[in-house]
């Protein structure tokens, strides 16, 4: 509760002067900025087995790959968060989704077309915080605002179909449910995001204002869809985020 007052008064304070002591508030705007991609835009280690995170400026991001043989044949899947500078926001309802699933609605990240962002894809068969973020040093933090958006798979399968999810009409709507922890206890709060209502889809980058979470060290990620079924959400689960801005108090 100390800390939170702080905050607050610090904020108050940041208001009136562009001085901050040493113990005080310190505030950061986070963008990705990253290099390991293939030639196809998103990180070459997507589909690395060995790999259960990827740290993108001092914030650390949730990953999990799996591969498995089925009649004499490797599948691979991955779930969490995915680096992607990919402008390839094309529609391919008639083609194969799952080889261009890396790629935002906008063609880019907050900065515009090319820049960087990362794609998650949330598990939806009880892998309720697959997808997660927070400092890759474990330090709790302050979330300000975050920016997220449709990946182009989620976008065209909400609007026109696909083969394992209805198109979306007036009573549908698809969920980004946000919540906060601190030391493996959940936060009261969970903020609603809505990537589909009805047939307003969204194609843009929207800020998103978390400062009700208050103090965190971890944020999870999960989804909730009007079209699912036995096994959880018939349209793709998946989700950009952009840009993501925090607030550190000093020790």
């Amino acid at each position: 509760m100390f800390l939170k007052q702080l905050f607050i008064t610090v904020a108050a304070a940041l208001a009136v002067t562009s001085c901050v002591s040493d113990d005080k508030e310190t505030d950061f705007d986070w963008t990705p900025d990253f290099s390991d991609f293939n030639e196809q835009g998103y990180w070459k280690d997507c589909y690395n087995t060995d790999l259960n995170h990827v740290d993108v400026n001092g914030v650390r991001f949730s990953h999990q790959a799996e591969a498995f043989e089925y009649g004499g044949v490797t599948y691979s899947s991955w779930y969490g968060f995915c680096p992607s500078k990919s402008t390839d926001n094309a529609d391919y309802t008639s083609g194969v989704w799952t080889d261009h699933q890396w790629s935002a609605i906008t063609g880019g990240g907050v900065a515009g077309k090319g820049s960087e962002y990362l794609v998650a894809c949330w598990r939806t068969d009880g892998g309720e915080t697959s997808c997660r973020m927070s400092m890759a040093d474990g330090s709790a933090f302050y979330p300000d605002d975050l920016y997220v958006t449709n990946t182009s798979y989620g976008y065209y399968a909400m609007k026109n179909g696909t083969p394992f999810n209805h198109a979306f009409g007036a009573d549908d709507n698809c969920i980004l449910k946000i919540s906060g922890y601190l030391d493996g206890v959940r936060k009261f709060e969970t903020i609603n995001v809505y990537l589909a209502k009805g047939t307003a889809i969204l194609d843009s980058w929207k800020e998103v204002e978390l400062s009700k979470l208050g103090n965190v060290d971890t944020i999870v990620f999960t989804m909730e869809s009007t079209d699912s079924g036995a096994y959880g959400m018939n349209n793709p689960a998946y989700f950009c985020v952009g840009a993501f801005s925090y607030s550190l108090v000093n020790d």
